[in-house]
This record gives C-alpha cells, structure tokens and sequence, in this order.
C-alpha cells in the first residue's frame, strides 16, 4: 500500500509540475472573448466558478495519457451554465467549452446547422441480460440519418418514424459492437459501454443508402479543418472521431464519436461544434466545442447534386 501511495504521489508531484500554476487566471479572459461573440451577447455576464486544476484518472482503464488542464463551470444568466477548458502549459488555450443553451451561430468566424438532432446514449439489454449502453458509433449517426431525414429523404427514418431509439438500434444491429465494463465510472451505474470503428460505420451507411435507394454520397477520411468547414458550410453535418475528455467528468478520457454541427475560431484556436451523445445538457440544442487536434476522422455525406 505504502508503495502505491508513493507511485501515486510521484506522478501527481510530477504532473503539477508540468502544469504552470498561473496559466489558471486565464479563464476569465476566454470567457470574456466567448461571450463576446455576436451569438451569445446574452451570456456577457457570465461567470467562472469552481476553477480546478484536472489529471486523468492515474489508473483509467485505457489511459489516453492527456495533459492536465484547467476546469471551470461557468455561470451563465438565469441559472444557466456551462464549462470552459483550458491548457495548463504552453500558452494556456481554449481546449473546449459549452453554453448550455439554443444559439444561432452565425457569425464572421464561425456557423452553426440548426435542425440536427441531439440523441443521448440509452441502456439497451445485452446478450448477458445485463445493460449496456446503445455505444457513441450508432447514436452519433442517428442524429445524422434523422438530418437528413428531416431535410430530403423522409423514407430514411424507416417504420417507426417518430422513435428516435428504434432508428440507434437498426443502425447498431449492423454495427460490430465491442462491450467496455465500465471500470471508471463514466456511467452512474456502472453498465458496461460499447464501441464501434468508423470503418464499420461507413459499410454500414453504405448499405442504409442502397437499401433505401438514397441518392447520396458517402466517404470516410482524415479530419481536416478545410473540409469540415466545407460540409458545415453546406449544411452539411459530418460524423467525428476524436479523443476527448468527458465533459462533466474531465478526469475521465475516451475515444468518441460525434455528430459535427458547426465550427467557429476563438483564443485564437480553430473549434468544432458537436451534438455529443454523451453530455447531459438542459437543453438538447447545446453544442459542445472542441479544438480541433482533438478529432482523427471524419464520414460525409453529401447528396448527389452536390459538391
């Protein structure tokens, strides 16, 4: 026990010392320059509590060995919130942040879809008669499917049109789903996670697309900032792989899959929207950002006449 106790303190001494100490003042200053934005002048009285320096999990499961960072919520009008992340080394940039809220984003440095829908990770029973959680792969590109559901091709929703879980299903029976016990507590009950690679995801579409006789086309690639900015600025949402903490348990970090609604620059650092399954919100039009080092792949869909 000593031994581990000493490892323990070893690594967190080592830890801080990585981190510069006065780089957590910084967060008033991006708060300001978020707020500051032309979308959300309602939040300029917003407010940082709870500032925290943040490790990973010493012992996750499947370390991702990210860097410390700081942590805030923020403290937005009307009981709002939010929470801001920041670097603890370098220059101490914006790493995330979301305003917990429905936004019109629309602005000389950044834009938003409206309309994609927010869908949450659900329990579903597994082969073992326990629960599970429905995975980040299938409930990511449920909220995409229903996009475009909604704007071109309303057979994609198949018979249950108005259940949005039945939609995650048929999508996940075609997906090679991996289970995760839930070690470390992402879940408040422990149900065990599951997982899913893009690769899948694409054959799978690829096969949605054929069966419902959809006039689009689909691709899987390395993110790129460029082609991002192109979908989204041709109301086009984008399926997002990235390695990224869990927003309201930053000291837990996993590989994830999102649906990619918006991009904006702020601090000086190139951010990603996204509709993320995995992020209890009051409001389900709330839009987490995300710099983009975070993100490793990206599947478009783009109907045929478009380019």
């Amino acid at each position: 026990m000593r031994v581990t106790i000493l490892f323990f303190f070893l690594v967190a001494t080592i830890q801080f010392a990585s981190a510069t100490p006065n780089l957590g003042e910084r967060g008033p200053s991006i708060l300001k320059e978020i707020v500051s934005e032309p979308w959300a002048t309602a939040w300029r009285s917003a407010t940082l509590k709870n500032v925290r320096l943040i490790f990973e999990k010493p012992d996750l499961h499947q370390p991702l060995n990210l860097p410390p960072v700081w942590s805030a919520m923020i403290s937005g009008p009307n009981g709002a919130s939010g929470h801001l992340i920041w670097d603890s080394v370098g220059e101490g940039k914006l790493v995330e942040f979301a305003l917990d809220g429905k936004f019109e984003v629309k602005s000389d440095s950044g834009r938003a879809i409206n309309g994609v829908p927010s869908f949450q990770q659900f329990p579903i029973m597994g082969e073992d008669l326990k629960p599970i959680a429905s995975g980040c792969v299938p409930t990511a590109a449920a909220s995409v499917v229903s996009y475009w559901a909604s704007q071109k091709y309303p057979s994609w929703r198949g018979y249950n049109k108005n259940n949005p879980k039945e939609l995650v299903l048929r999508l996940r029976s075609k997906l090679k789903m991996t289970p995760f016990p839930d070690i470390d507590g992402f879940t408040p009950n422990r149900m065990s996670l599951a997982g899913a690679y893009p690769s899948e995801l694409l054959q799978v579409l690829k096969a949605e697309i054929v069966a419902y006789n959809l006039p689009i086309q689909i691709g899987l690639g390395r993110f790129t900032w460029p082609l991002f900015k192109r979908e989204i600025d041709s109301s086009r949402p984008a399926l997002l792989s990235c390695i990224v903490r869990v927003p309201h348990k930053p000291q837990l970090s996993w590989p994830h899959e999102v649906a990619g609604v918006g991009y904006c620059e702020i601090d000086n650092v190139k951010l990603v929207g996204v509709m993320d399954n995995f992020f209890p919100t009051n409001h389900t039009e709330t839009i987490r950002w995300i710099r983009q080092d975070a993100f490793r792949s990206i599947l478009i869909l783009r109907p045929h006449e478009e380019k």
